[in-house]
Protein backbone atom coordinates (compact mmCIF):
# COMPACT_ATOMS: atom_id res chain seq x y z
CA UNK A 1 0.00 0.00 0.00
CA UNK A 2 1.46 3.05 -0.86
CA UNK A 3 1.46 6.55 1.26
CA UNK A 4 -1.26 7.76 -1.57
CA UNK A 5 -3.58 5.50 -1.26
CA UNK A 6 -3.25 5.85 2.80
CA UNK A 7 -4.13 9.65 2.15
CA UNK A 8 -6.66 8.55 -0.45
CA UNK A 9 -8.24 6.59 2.28
CA UNK A 10 -7.70 8.95 4.83
CA UNK A 11 -9.42 11.53 2.80
CA UNK A 12 -12.17 9.27 2.06
CA UNK A 13 -13.20 8.54 5.48
CA UNK A 14 -13.07 12.67 6.52
CA UNK A 15 -15.58 13.56 3.44
CA UNK A 16 -12.66 15.17 2.10
CA UNK A 17 -12.84 14.42 -1.31
CA UNK A 18 -14.63 15.82 -4.70
CA UNK A 19 -17.67 14.11 -5.89
CA UNK A 20 -15.66 12.78 -8.53
CA UNK A 21 -12.82 11.69 -6.28
CA UNK A 22 -15.20 10.25 -3.82
CA UNK A 23 -16.86 8.06 -6.68
CA UNK A 24 -13.55 6.66 -8.13
CA UNK A 25 -12.32 5.58 -4.50
CA UNK A 26 -15.60 3.91 -3.83
CA UNK A 27 -15.01 1.97 -7.02
CA UNK A 28 -11.39 1.07 -6.06
CA UNK A 29 -12.67 0.25 -2.77
CA UNK A 30 -14.34 -2.73 -4.51
CA UNK A 31 -11.80 -4.53 -6.22
CA UNK A 32 -9.05 -3.66 -4.02
CA UNK A 33 -10.03 -5.17 -0.38
CA UNK A 34 -6.12 -3.78 0.86
CA UNK A 35 -7.75 -0.37 0.38
CA UNK A 36 -10.80 -0.82 1.77
CA UNK A 37 -9.51 -2.06 5.02
CA UNK A 38 -7.26 1.28 5.40
CA UNK A 39 -10.39 3.37 4.57
CA UNK A 40 -12.23 1.02 7.00
CA UNK A 41 -9.18 2.63 9.99
CA UNK A 42 -9.58 5.52 8.76
CA UNK A 43 -13.53 5.91 9.46
CA UNK A 44 -13.19 3.89 12.94
CA UNK A 45 -10.31 6.37 13.87
CA UNK A 46 -12.03 9.59 12.75
CA UNK A 47 -14.97 8.76 14.08
CA UNK A 48 -15.04 9.72 17.30
CA UNK A 49 -14.50 13.26 16.46
CA UNK A 50 -18.06 13.37 14.53
CA UNK A 51 -19.20 13.32 17.91
CA UNK A 52 -17.03 15.86 19.49
CA UNK A 53 -18.54 18.53 17.25
CA UNK A 54 -21.95 18.36 18.26
CA UNK A 55 -25.07 19.45 16.42
CA UNK A 56 -24.73 22.33 14.13
CA UNK A 57 -28.06 24.50 13.92
CA UNK A 58 -27.97 25.32 9.70
CA UNK A 59 -28.16 29.30 9.33
CA UNK A 60 -31.67 30.62 9.29
CA UNK A 61 -33.33 30.43 5.90
CA UNK A 62 -30.62 28.27 4.38
CA UNK A 63 -33.04 25.35 3.30
CA UNK A 64 -35.02 28.27 1.18
CA UNK A 65 -32.45 29.47 -0.24
CA UNK A 66 -31.45 25.79 -1.87
CA UNK A 67 -34.53 25.42 -2.80
CA UNK A 68 -34.86 28.74 -4.40
CA UNK A 69 -31.52 27.70 -6.39
CA UNK A 70 -32.69 24.02 -7.79
CA UNK A 71 -36.30 26.12 -8.73
CA UNK A 72 -33.95 28.62 -10.63
CA UNK A 73 -31.83 26.34 -12.15
CA UNK A 74 -34.80 24.18 -13.11
CA UNK A 75 -36.20 26.87 -14.72
CA UNK A 76 -33.09 27.91 -16.80
CA UNK A 77 -33.01 24.25 -17.81
CA UNK A 78 -36.67 24.30 -18.88
CA UNK A 79 -35.91 27.43 -20.86
CA UNK A 80 -33.02 25.69 -23.17
CA UNK A 81 -33.90 24.96 -25.90
CA UNK A 82 -31.75 23.57 -29.15
CA UNK A 83 -33.15 24.18 -32.84
CA UNK A 84 -31.17 21.41 -35.08
CA UNK A 85 -30.25 22.67 -38.67
CA UNK A 86 -33.05 20.90 -40.50
CA UNK A 87 -35.79 22.59 -37.76
CA UNK A 88 -37.37 25.85 -38.58
CA UNK A 89 -39.27 27.85 -40.88
CA UNK A 90 -37.12 30.30 -43.73
CA UNK A 91 -38.70 33.05 -44.32
CA UNK A 92 -38.33 35.22 -47.55
CA UNK A 93 -37.30 38.47 -46.80
CA UNK A 94 -36.52 39.80 -50.41
CA UNK A 95 -35.78 37.94 -53.73
CA UNK A 96 -33.05 35.42 -53.14
CA UNK A 97 -32.62 36.53 -49.34
CA UNK A 98 -34.57 34.11 -46.81
CA UNK A 99 -34.55 33.92 -42.87
CA UNK A 100 -34.73 31.57 -39.85
CA UNK A 101 -35.91 32.15 -36.71
CA UNK A 102 -33.81 31.00 -34.03
CA UNK A 103 -34.53 32.92 -31.41
CA UNK A 104 -37.27 36.07 -30.42
CA UNK A 105 -36.46 38.33 -27.11
CA UNK A 106 -40.22 39.96 -26.98
CA UNK A 107 -39.67 41.52 -23.95
CA UNK A 108 -36.64 42.86 -25.49
CA UNK A 109 -38.05 43.13 -28.79
CA UNK A 110 -35.17 41.16 -30.77
CA UNK A 111 -34.52 38.26 -32.51
CA UNK A 112 -31.85 36.22 -33.26
CA UNK A 113 -32.40 35.11 -37.52
CA UNK A 114 -29.59 33.41 -39.89
CA UNK A 115 -29.97 34.66 -43.33
CA UNK A 116 -29.11 33.09 -46.78
CA UNK A 117 -28.82 34.97 -49.45
CA UNK A 118 -28.53 34.14 -52.92
CA UNK A 119 -25.69 35.38 -55.50
CA UNK A 120 -26.50 38.65 -56.84
CA UNK A 121 -29.32 39.19 -54.10
CA UNK A 122 -30.04 42.71 -53.24
CA UNK A 123 -32.12 43.58 -49.91
CA UNK A 124 -33.14 47.33 -49.56
CA UNK A 125 -32.08 49.87 -47.97
CA UNK A 126 -33.44 50.24 -44.48
CA UNK A 127 -33.46 52.09 -40.89
CA UNK A 128 -32.57 50.29 -37.82
CA UNK A 129 -35.35 51.06 -35.07
CA UNK A 130 -32.60 49.08 -32.56
CA UNK A 131 -29.18 48.04 -32.54
CA UNK A 132 -28.25 45.55 -35.28
CA UNK A 133 -25.28 42.64 -35.31
CA UNK A 134 -24.20 41.07 -38.39
CA UNK A 135 -21.67 37.99 -37.90
CA UNK A 136 -20.83 36.76 -41.37
CA UNK A 137 -21.04 32.93 -41.69
CA UNK A 138 -19.73 32.83 -45.24
CA UNK A 139 -20.03 34.49 -48.63
CA UNK A 140 -19.96 38.42 -49.04
CA UNK A 141 -22.27 40.92 -48.42
CA UNK A 142 -21.73 44.54 -48.98
CA UNK A 143 -23.57 48.45 -48.14
CA UNK A 144 -22.10 51.54 -48.46
CA UNK A 145 -18.27 51.18 -48.27
CA UNK A 146 -18.40 48.29 -46.12
CA UNK A 147 -17.43 44.98 -47.21
CA UNK A 148 -17.91 41.81 -45.09
CA UNK A 149 -16.65 38.43 -45.55
CA UNK A 150 -16.74 35.36 -43.48
CA UNK A 151 -16.21 36.13 -39.73
CA UNK A 152 -16.61 39.51 -40.08
CA UNK A 153 -19.07 41.17 -37.62
CA UNK A 154 -20.42 44.36 -38.43
CA UNK A 155 -22.29 46.98 -35.44
CA UNK A 156 -25.08 49.14 -36.30
CA UNK A 157 -26.76 51.68 -34.12
CA UNK A 158 -30.08 52.47 -33.16
CA UNK A 159 -31.24 54.95 -35.46
CA UNK A 160 -28.93 54.46 -38.88
CA UNK A 161 -30.05 53.81 -41.87
CA UNK A 162 -28.20 50.89 -44.15
CA UNK A 163 -27.82 51.59 -47.66
CA UNK A 164 -29.53 48.32 -49.60
CA UNK A 165 -27.26 45.64 -49.22
CA UNK A 166 -25.28 43.29 -51.67
CA UNK A 167 -24.05 40.27 -52.24
CA UNK A 168 -21.98 38.85 -55.39
CA UNK A 169 -21.31 35.62 -54.31
CA UNK A 170 -24.24 34.43 -51.92
CA UNK A 171 -23.69 34.82 -47.96
CA UNK A 172 -25.09 33.28 -44.97
CA UNK A 173 -24.90 34.94 -42.02
CA UNK A 174 -26.14 35.39 -38.31
CA UNK A 175 -28.20 38.64 -37.31
CA UNK A 176 -29.75 40.13 -34.21
CA UNK A 177 -32.15 42.88 -34.42
CA UNK A 178 -35.01 44.05 -33.30
CA UNK A 179 -38.34 42.27 -34.38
Amino acid sequence: MSDDDDIDAALFAAGALSANETAAIKERLKHDPELAAIAHEWEEALSPLADCAGAIEPPAGLFDRIEARIDARDKLTRMSRTLRANEGEWIALAPGVRCKELNRNPAMRRWTILVDAAPGAIFPSHEHAQDEEIYMISGDLAFGDVELGPGDFHFSPRGSLHEAHLTREGCRCLIVQAM
